[in-house]
C-alpha cells in the first residue's frame, strides 16, 4: 500500500514548470544567437546532399503530437522536385521549414488544416505551406519577417509554440528568412487578409535553389566518388540480372 506524502505532488508540478521555463528560455537564447549571426553575415552553412521529401517527412513526424492536440490535419504532398537531390544545409533548412509550419499551426484554429506542397521551377524548388487560419492583413505581411514583429495584442496571446495564437519573441520567421536567403532563395506570404471568423488563411512560399554541386571542393570530390561507386554498382547489378545474349553458344 502506497502512502501519499503531502507536498510531493506539488514539488513535481513545480519541477515540471521550472524545466519548461528553462527549455523555453534556452530556445529564446538560441534564436537570439541565430539572429545575431544572420544580422552580422556570420551564418555558416554546411552544404551536403539532401532531399526535400526527407525533411518534410521528418517534419510531419515531429509535429504529430501538437497537430493531434489541436485536432488539426497536417497534409504533406509529394511533388515534382521533392525527390531531387540538391545541396544545402539540411539542419538549417529543416529549422526554417519547422518555423513556418509551427507558425501555421499556431495561427490556425483547432480542427483546421495545414497543407505542404510544392513544385519544380527553373533553378528552384518551391515549397508552399498553406493553412486555414486567421490570415494576415496586407500591411502586416512584411512586418512578420522583421525581428520581434508580432501581430495583434501580445497580452492576449497564450503561451506555447503551437497553442492557438501562442506568444513568442517574434524571431522564428526572421530567422527563417535569413536561412533561406543564405541559401540563395527567398520567402514570402500570400493572404487575403486577417479575419478570425471567415478564416481566410495564409500561404507561405519558400524558394530553395536546385544547387546540384557542392560549394566546397572537398565535399564535391567526396560525393562525386560516392555517386561514381553507386553508378558502377547499379551497372554491375543490371548486368547480372540481364546477361548479354551475345555470349550464347552458336
Amino acid at each position: 500500500m502506497w502512502l501519499r506524502i503531502p507536498g510531493i505532488h506539488k514539488s513535481k508540478v513545480y519541477s515540471k514548470g521550472v524545466n519548461t521555463g528553462i527549455l523555453r528560455m534556452r530556445r529564446i537564447i538560441d534564436d537570439m544567437l541565430d539572429v545575431s549571426l544572420i544580422d552580422n553575415n556570420l551564418l555558416t552553412l554546411n552544404f551536403q546532399p539532401l532531399w526535400i521529401s526527407h525533411l518534410l517527412n521528418l517534419l510531419k513526424n515531429e509535429l504529430k503530437k501538437p497537430v493531434a492536440d489541436r485536432k488539426q490535419n497536417l497534409i504533406v504532398n509529394q511533388f515534382e522536385g521533392s525527390e531531387l537531390m540538391l545541396y544545402g544545409d539540411s539542419e538549417r533548412l529543416y529549422q526554417a521549414l519547422h518555423n513556418v509550419t509551427s507558425n501555421a499551426i499556431k495561427y490556425t484554429p483547432d480542427g483546421g488544416t495545414i497543407t505542404i506542397d510544392g513544385r519544380l521551377l527553373p533553378g528552384f524548388v518551391e515549397i508552399t505551406i498553406a493553412d486555414t487560419g486567421i490570415g494576415i492583413s496586407p500591411k502586416d505581411q512584411a512586418l512578420i519577417f522583421e525581428k520581434f514583429g508580432q501581430l495583434g495584442r501580445t497580452n492576449l496571446h497564450s503561451s506555447g509554440k503551437t497553442k492557438f495564437k501562442g506568444g513568442g519573441p517574434g524571431l522564428g520567421l526572421p530567422i527563417t528568412r535569413g536561412i533561406i536567403e543564405a541559401h540563395g532563395g527567398t520567402i514570402w506570404v500570400d493572404s487575403e487578409g486577417y479575419d478570425e471568423v471567415k478564416l481566410k488563411g495564409s500561404i507561405f512560399h519558400v524558394l530553395v535553389p536546385t544547387r546540384t554541386e557542392a560549394t566546397d571542393p572537398r565535399i564535391a570530390k567526396l560525393f562525386s566518388q560516392f555517386e561514381q561507386n553507386k553508378s558502377e554498382s547499379e551497372t554491375e547489378i543490371s548486368v547480372q540480372e540481364n546477361p548479354s545474349t551475345n555470349n550464347t553458344p552458336a
